[in-house]
């Protein structure tokens, strides 16, 4: 039943039916309170009718607390993740409750961010993560709207993919860097080893820094890394080269029983110094993930093959880490030419 009443010069909707809980609603003018009425009680009638009360009660500030209590914590990354929405929830954006959230007003959100000077992929990264928090608020959570107010059309275009790999001289200068930090500190005597590694192995830094020793084969030349240390989940044997052996052969083994005894935050800082000390622009550790990546293809490796020491899933995804110098390609031209 519908009661239509003016108070205060406003006309105030309310609509009791057992099967619902109360709706309410005020409005400046009759006709569009007696509009409201007819549409919430012919959705009712046709059983299209949601209840969007508890979204009008929630903030987005609320919701983003709960998806960082309930689904980030059980994440790897969760210290990013939660980075990440810890930014967010500085912005004003999550003063509104879910209900009255605009694709405006995340094209202003993401207006603002590139007003601060961040690069568009991570404005778009923070764009999806509120739109799986917004969507998992109404799947979830019982925090109905009509739809996810987070449209495709507000993210930006995405920077051109990296191709960075080391320069001409540029590993040599790594290499005087890190022996020279070594005289000074006992961790940095890892510095060196832990860049001919990442170049040898291909492995991300988070699985560098989480290989254990008790999962190095050095008699099959191999190391195990297990699924809850990749980033896509699933355990993969990484074939070690020579040189790979060579570098385990030559570092003492930590008590802790990890290869690379580093914390992400020491590794990150350290990085930075090392690069800075070697007089080195744009280079980031990642690329050396490129850097072996590529290696692996100049040395006739099939791209199966490569899928299966780096653990990308799709050729697309591997193709960002693939890029041929110019002069090496013509070589290889050369020896086709008949």
């Amino acid at each position: 039943m519908a009661t239509l009443r003016k108070r205060k010069g406003k006309w105030t909707v309310s609509i009791r039916k057992k099967s619902i809980r109360p709706v309410y609603q005020t409005f400046d003018l009759k006709s569009d309170a007696r509009s409201f009425i007819s549409k919430i009680e012919s959705d009712i009638q046709q059983r299209k009718y949601k209840d969007i009360s508890e979204a009008a009660n929630t903030t987005f500030k609320v919701a983003l607390h709960r998806y960082v209590r309930e689904k980030i914590e059980n994440k790897k990354d969760k210290q990013r993740e939660r980075s990440k929405l810890n930014v967010i929830l500085r912005h004003h954006i999550v003063k509104h409750n879910l209900a009255e959230l605009k694709t405006s007003d995340f094209a202003k959100y993401r207006d603002d961010r590139v007003k601060d000077g961040v690069t568009n992929s991570t404005i778009n990264r923070e764009l999806s993560a509120m739109r799986v928090a917004i969507q998992t608020s109404i799947d979830e959570w019982d925090c109905w709207i009509p739809e996810n107010p987070v449209k495709s059309l507000v993210k930006l275009p995405e920077n051109p993919a990296r191709e960075r790999r080391l320069l001409t001289g540029e590993y040599d200068k790594l290499m005087g860097a890190c022996q020279r930090s070594s005289k000074f500190s006992s961790p940095s005597i890892f510095w060196c080893p832990a860049i001919n590694f990442a170049i040898e192995t291909a492995m991300r830094l988070s699985e560098q820094l989480n290989l254990l020793w008790q999962n190095v084969d050095l008699t099959k030349r191999t190391a195990f890394l297990p699924a809850e240390i990749t980033k896509g989940n699933r355990s993969r044997t990484v074939p070690l080269s020579d040189k790979a052996i060579k570098v385990l052969y030559e570092i003492p083994r930590h008590i802790n029983g990890k290869v690379f005894p580093m914390s992400l935050n020491y590794h990150n800082k350290g990085w930075r110094a090392l690069i800075d000390r070697a007089g080195i622009v744009g280079l980031r550790w990642h690329d050396l993930r490129r850097e072996a990546t590529s290696r692996f293809f100049e040395d006739g490796l099939s791209v199966t093959e490569v899928q299966s020491v780096t653990g990308h899933r799709t050729l697309q995804m591997l193709s960002t880490y693939i890029a041929h110098e110019a002069e090496n390609l013509v070589v290889k031209l050369k020896k086709m030419d008949y």
